[in-house]
């Protein structure tokens, strides 16, 4: 408007002066004029939004590429359904996303129902459990951490005047019943899967497709299963199993192991999965050998007859040997007497807790227990972000078990969502979620660094092992770790 007021008083002043003695030179002033009123007035939609200043965004009203993105079956506020365009959604100060004008992160500013499962007041999430059956014994507890993260927030005001409303349901780690939860969460309109502890289940409806067709968030998953890191909707905090294994073989490799031998739990893929990579990294290091490779079904009364098998083929030289077993079958293996490691026995994530330590007690004496996380072992306690995960999930259940793997994963977990959440903003939509996280970067603490981007879910590539304290045939705790070890595969 300003540009054109001074058009308007040159072309006036041209025409005092020209008037009466060149008429020619005042039509020539006044056609520029206006044919630069005209061409300003055709660039000026093409202008866009400067990134963290606060512009307004197109999906404001439903105007524009947004509305034409929703009519073609995006999401109005999804910039990568409107052509691919991120200018009213780029990141600002801090990595938090740009807002149109006039919201706010405040209850009654934060643009109410902006998404599937999003009101003024409420964030609608939903998650599969292991409350019963075989993975209850090490995933029993990753609710806490959930519910630890959950009260925390809603206890503040929640997030930009949006409480956190999740829906905790136990499969009992059975993949069909797993997958036919989370395609009634789907149907029932709930915004997000947060953490979802159960990894048969939510494998299988990523393998069905559930998942991507949806284009639901699924963040902070317990990694037991490559496909969770395979799926662009799905965010990992844990170490993969197949990295833990790999982990593992290295560990000992580099301590001088040169025989293995590995029970594995071949009925669950996490058990497969683990297997197959601890054998493809051992048959790749020069002069090591696998001598044992046995898969047993979890559950069973007695393994006699696979412990003399396995027995048989490690003939007393297997330097390393790995458990990759649930607990309850690891405690009835390990009652048999089978052979360790000459050198070195380690037992997988699901035999890092307390319970199972306790349970198998003098046998176990020296074993190495490995994790993806820094647990509150030692000197790790003092950490401050050690010591807050503990006091939180205490707040929920005071005899919870600090030191179990899969709640700690669990606690991070839902940390990380909420910490995506606060970057969105009060334009609150799955489209602008999963732009956060493909760009996230959570500091050290309770992991190591993670970062997640386009195409790399693998964050976590670390493991470290704590060994099992045993005092006068008791568990006594556990004792100094080996630090934090790379996947050989992924460094």
């Amino acid at each position: 408007m300003t540009l054109l007021l001074i058009g308007i008083g040159i072309g006036l002043l041209a025409g005092s002066l020209f008037a009466g003695r060149n008429r020619p030179l005042l039509y020539l002033a006044m056609a520029g004029l206006l044919g630069y009123v005209v061409v300003q007035d055709r660039a000026a939609p093409q202008k866009s939004a400067v990134a963290g200043g606060g512009a307004e965004s197109a999906a404001v009203d439903g105007e524009g590429a947004a509305a034409e993105a929703a009519d073609a079956g995006g999401a109005i506020g999804d910039p990568a359904a409107a052509g691919g365009s991120t200018a009213g959604a780029a990141a600002g100060p801090g990595g938090a996303l740009a807002q149109p004008k006039g919201l706010e992160c405040s209850r009654g500013k934060n643009g109410g129902a902006t998404d599937t499962g999003v009101t003024a007041d409420k964030i609608k999430l939903a998650a599969t459990v292991v409350q019963s059956g075989i993975g209850a014994s090490f995933l029993g507890q990753s609710p806490v951490g959930i519910q630890a993260v959950v009260r925390k927030v809603n206890s503040s005001g929640g997030i930009c005047g949006r409480l956190l409303d999740i829906k905790l349901v136990d499969d009992g780690w059975q993949a069909d019943r797993g997958l036919t939860f989370i395609r009634n969460f789907i149907n029932e309109g709930v915004f997000a899967l947060p953490v979802t502890p159960s990894s048969e289940g939510l494998t299988a409806a990523i393998e069905s497709g559930d998942i991507s067709k949806a284009g639901i968030p699924v963040v902070g998953s317990d990694g037991m299963l490559i496909q969770q890191y395979r799926d662009p909707y799905v965010w990992p905090v844990a170490t993969a199993t197949i990295s833990t294994m790999r982990v593992m073989a290295r560990h000992a490799y580099d301590k001088g192991a040169r025989s293995f031998g590995i029970v594995y739990d071949k009925f669950y893929r996490f058990g497969r999965e683990g297997a197959e990579a601890f054998k493809q990294y051992v048959e790749s290091k020069p002069g090591a050998q696998l001598k044992a490779y046995t898969g047993i079904l979890p559950g069973q009364a007695s393994y006699s007859s696979d412990i003399q098998s396995f027995n048989t083929a490690c003939n007393g030289q297997c330097d390393m040997v790995a458990l990759l077993l649930e607990p309850s079958t690891a405690e009835t293996w390990i009652a048999g007497r089978p052979q360790f490691g000459t050198m070195i026995t380690s037992g997988s994530q699901t035999l890092f807790n307390e319970r199972f330590a306790s349970n198998c007690g003098k046998p176990c004496s020296g074993m190495l227990v490995w994790t993806g996380y820094n647990p509150p072992v030692g000197t790790l306690a003092s950490d401050p972000a050690v010591a807050a995960y503990v006091n939180d999930v205490k707040s929920v259940s005071p005899t919870v078990d600090t030191t179990n793997q899969f709640l700690e994963g669990a606690y991070l977990g839902m940390n990380v969502f909420v910490e995506a959440l606060r970057k969105v903003g009060p334009q609150l939509t799955r489209a602008r979620l999963k732009q956060v996280l493909d760009s996230m970067e959570h500091p050290a603490g309770v992991s190591a660094p993670l970062s997640w981007k386009p195409g790399k879910h693998h964050a976590n590539i670390r493991a470290q092992a704590f060994s099992i304290v045993v005092a006068q045939g008791s568990f006594a705790g556990f004792g100094p770790g080996s630090g934090f070890l790379a996947d050989p595969a992924l460094e």
